[in-house]
């Protein structure tokens, strides 16, 4: 008898745990607590990963679209000032609106629109939303580089802006496979978490007393607290490595 109401107690606290309740919305066992176990991940990596995502598809747009300004006979000053009116109207916070306009200004004064970026580079990125400001630093070291090759070899900007929006958008690509990578293993890491509550239960309905075994016994304490510490050291150890990986994203 007690060996039933430990193991209905032992299920009642796993359900309360995975938030089983959470079914009526007649959402799959499966579909349910997959999704529990990848809510912790999602909710501390979404707004760093659409943040940096976002800004890394406006930014080939934006080269796209400064190459199409080129290659259409607009000059330098023309183009850049097109670019900043374009996206003033859409967003005036939005940090390529900050990009254009500094480029746009060194451009009217004289200095080349290099200059105004590399002024951009070099200021502080306050106001630059979290995570998006290694991206804007990456499109701007792009646009310096760009310009500084086509007045060194002569080569045609637009094709440069064109091949430079290419790049990101390869790294926008890399960046989601690493994403997919990470989603499997931090996955697998919480399912081994929750697998000693899955040996009790078991342990429990089989009439094991696994509870009265590893509390009531010198033995069982020593399991317990050399099972704890292992389960620790595999989560420190495989959270390190999927830092390690995430860290790039």
């Amino acid at each position: 008898m007690s060996a039933v109401a430990l193991s209905i107690g032992t299920a009642a606290a796993v359900a309360v745990l995975l938030g089983l309740p959470a079914l009526r919305a007649k959402r799959g066992i499966t579909d349910y607590v997959r999704g529990w176990l990848q809510r912790p991940w999602k909710r501390r990596g979404s707004r760093h990963r659409s943040t940096a995502e976002s800004l890394r598809e406006d930014a080939s747009g934006f080269l796209r679209q400064y190459a199409a300004l080129l290659q259409s006979g607009r000059s330098q000053s023309q183009a850049w000032a097109d670019l900043h009116s374009h996206w003033r109207s859409r967003d005036p916070t939005h940090p390529l609106c900050v990009l254009s306009e500094r480029a746009s200004a060194a451009e009217h004064s004289g200095l080349g629109a290099e200059v105004g970026l590399r002024r951009g580079l070099q200021a502080s990125p306050s106001g630059t939303a979290e995570g998006s400001a290694p991206v804007l630093r990456e499109v701007l070291e792009r646009l310096i580089s760009v310009h500084a090759l086509s007045q060194t070899t002569g080569a045609p900007l637009a094709g440069l802006c064109r091949k430079a929006a290419e790049s990101l958008e390869d790294s926008a690509a890399l960046h989601a496979a690493i994403r997919t990578s990470v989603a499997g293993p931090q996955l697998t890491q919480r399912l081994l978490t929750l697998l000693p509550l899955g040996g009790l239960a078991m342990g429990a309905v089989m009439g094991a007393s696994p509870l009265g075994v590893l509390l009531g016994t010198g033995l069982g304490w020593a399991c317990l607290i050399s099972g704890l510490g292992m389960l620790f050291l595999g989560r420190a150890w495989s959270g390190r490595m999927i830092r390690a990986v995430a860290r790039n994203v």
